[in-house]
């Protein structure tokens, strides 16, 4: 496994430069799909049932506790980190936490430091290289460790070097590191059973659902908890800001599909998202299809796509995705760039006649319960 962590952060970088516009953070997509799936093969069958039989054998507070202990073991990582980034203060709040839960907290079994007022905090190298300027690079799936990028990536040294029981491995006998060890990745794992359960029930793609998640909530550390929103042209009524009748309003830069799904059933969301606000630049009036006795213009040979909602988000996407594979509606997840900002629309994988778009556009609405949902031509190239 070691072996083949450089050659897939060369592979990286070797194919930085031939990432798509709305993909460029992960340019070695294929690549990661295949280590996502071989590692997920391996919880199914060790990680994962492991973890669920601790947590019903194992009663809540022990749990907490070994939590406890496994976090407090790392904390030195979030006391350096604190003050790499110039964090003084965070810093000796940290380390102050560091040494009253090893003691009065029995090595970290106990955490009697944040009710005396040290909150916990999380910080590490990935997030220190982001605050000195380092762009995030790939998005890497390494083997067994899961997701990951080229600047988180030196983090595994500082994490591994700062860990106390790295170190008390050189000094203790095989059978007491070993079952320590197992322990602190079946914790691991354990904390997180309620959000593989709920990836599982709501994306018919766990990679990009997993991928997602795992940029939002690393960009989410790096801030602190208020991560910059993205700027976005939007008029008062919440729509960006297109001439519609200007011949310079810029055209959507399409791609191929990313995602066709099939009919397999997937557990509904119990939210529902809401749908982004696209410009429908290239709306076809439903009017425009028939003639002035309202019956179908039978000299109106195109096809037409019908468009169901729009995300800034793919992840979002792909969740509402699951939702509409539930109710027997095939979809596709498509991308467009219209001006800076990429969006993700879900289409109707069928396509329509001008004879059956009306009908069938309703009906989509009705089922789905997406009264946006609008009809484009369909110029056989997308």
């Amino acid at each position: 496994m070691k072996r083949s962590l450089p050659f897939v952060i060369l592979l990286a970088l070797l194919t930085a430069g031939c990432a798509t516009p709305q993909n460029h953070y992960d340019p070695i997509e294929s690549t990661n799909r295949v280590t996502d799936k071989i590692n997920d093969g391996i919880d199914r069958i060790s990680l994962k049932p492991a973890a669920r039989g601790y947590n019903a054998i194992v009663p809540k507070p022990m749990r907490t506790a070994v939590s406890n202990f496994f976090d407090n073991t790392t904390y030195p990582n979030t006391v350096l980190n604190d003050f790499l980034q110039g964090k003084g203060g965070q810093g000796f709040s940290d380390l102050f936490r560091l040494l009253i839960n090893s003691t009065l907290g029995v090595a970290g079994f106990v955490d009697v430091a944040t009710p005396m007022g040290f909150e916990r905090h999380e910080e590490d190298f990935g997030q220190t290289l982001a605050t000195w300027g380092v762009g995030q690079g790939a998005y890497i799936v390494y083997p067994l460790l899961g997701p990951n990028s080229l600047r988180d990536t030196p983090d595994m040294i500082t994490e591994t070097a700062t860990d106390p029981l790295f170190w008390a491995g050189f000094f203790l006998a095989p059978y007491v590191t070993i079952p320590v060890t197992v322990a602190k990745y079946i914790d691991k794992r354990s904390r997180l059973l309620e959000a593989s359960n709920m990836r599982d029930e709501l994306a018919l793609d766990p990679y990009v659902f997993t991928r997602e998640a795992w940029r939002q909530h690393r960009e989410y550390l790096i801030y602190d908890g208020h991560p910059p929103v993205p700027p976005a042209s939007k008029s008062d009524d919440g729509w960006s800001e297109v001439d519609f009748d200007s011949e310079d309003s810029p055209a959507p830069e399409t791609s191929q599909p990313k995602t066709r799904i099939s009919m397999a059933k997937t557990a509904e969301a119990s939210t529902a998202t809401t749908p982004a606000a696209e410009p429908h630049v290239a709306e076809v009036p439903v009017a425009s299809l028939t003639n002035a006795d309202g019956a179908a213009n039978p000299e109106n040979g195109h096809s037409y796509i019908i468009n169901l909602s729009s995300y800034q988000n793919e992840a979002e996407a792909a969740a509402r995705q699951g939702q509409l594979a539930r109710l027997g509606i095939e979809s596709e997840i498509f991308t467009v760039k219209i001006g800076d900002i990429t969006w993700y629309r879900l289409r109707n994988k069928n396509r329509v006649s001008a004879g059956e778009a009306a009908q069938e556009l309703q009906r989509l609405k009705e089922l789905s319960g997406i009264q946006d949902a609008w009809l484009e031509l369909d110029d056989k190239r997308k």
